[in-house]
């Protein structure tokens, strides 16, 4: 359930426009944000833009905004401008509206929204995410803070924030017979009993999926199959056992999911170019 928080704002600077600015002096850093409450009609139009990237996340009420052209934005709905970017919204029929809000820059804050997928100025679906809004709640806590570390917590916050947007934005768009997010029960599995016996079929029978439908979407999902997968991960562990600690290689082959030292040899010298002891030795 979406909190019913009064209205809040939290300045970087308590200086007039000591707030719309471009900084370069830190990866990442919010120059305001907070959450509005607007019960009477309004009309917010900034043609220049700001010198910041700004988020929107609607969480009551509805608005009218103008991007590309005018559209209808619902609850559950986020808007993401880049700089110098001209914004305009309005109040959408007669209920009061309620939105959360984000202005943040700094020299990594480009790459931030490229590696998180975010586009200029289009409408996000991102729905009630309950994260999301403890993200926004703990950055607040941040700016009442204001100790020593307030910058890297900051930053902490801000690529959750994108991070979340991203996520969200993509369950809420993304089809669900896709590859994305319908393997990942069996993704955890793996992780955790990798040392194990796994088939496909146990693994597709988690998904409720058929073992085909699965090797496929699996595929699509991390860009190897499913044997591939967990021998990656297994070769991987061995490494690190091979490195960090004296165990012995029929220790190292049972650890990760290998019986049979001999088999775990061979399959490690097909991958590394190295037999386990060389590559212990090495």
């Amino acid at each position: 359930m979406l909190s019913m928080t009064s209205e809040q704002s939290y300045y970087l600077s308590l200086e007039v426009e000591g707030n719309n600015v471009s900084r370069r002096d830190h990866a990442l850093i919010p120059n305001c944000g907070g959450v509005c409450v607007l019960p009477r009609p309004f009309e917010t139009h900034m043609r220049q833009g700001r010198e910041d990237f700004y988020i929107q996340y609607l969480v009551q009420g509805d608005m009218r905004v103008w991007l590309d052209k005018e559209q209808h934005m619902r609850p559950g709905q986020a808007v993401l401008y880049y700089p110098r970017t001209a914004y305009r919204y309005a109040q959408q029929g007669e209920g009061p509206v309620r939105y959360y809000w984000l202005h943040f820059t700094g020299h990594a804050a480009e790459e931030l929204v490229a590696s998180c997928c975010l586009p200029n100025a289009r409408l996000l679906t991102v729905g009630h995410s309950a994260s999301l809004l403890a993200q926004f709640q703990g950055l607040f806590h941040d700016f009442l803070l204001r100790d020593c570390c307030f910058i890297p917590s900051a930053a902490s916050r801000l690529m959750a924030i994108c991070v979340e947007l991203s996520r969200c934005t993509e369950r809420e768009t993304v089809p669900q017979g896709s590859g994305t997010g319908r393997v990942y029960r069996a993704l955890a599995y793996i992780h955790q009993h990798y040392d194990e016996k796994l088939t496909v079929p146990l693994l597709a029978g988690m998904e409720h999926l058929s073992p085909s439908r699965f090797r496929l979407l699996f595929r699509e999902a991390t860009g190897l199959s499913p044997l591939e997968y967990v021998t990656a991960l297994r070769l991987n562990h061995a490494r690190q056992l091979l490195v960090q600690t004296d165990s012995s290689l029929g220790e190292v082959a049972r650890a990760v999911g290998y019986p049979d030292q001999f088999y775990f040899s061979r399959i490690f010298k097909e991958h590394t170019g190295l037999t386990p002891s060389a590559y212990r030795r090495k």
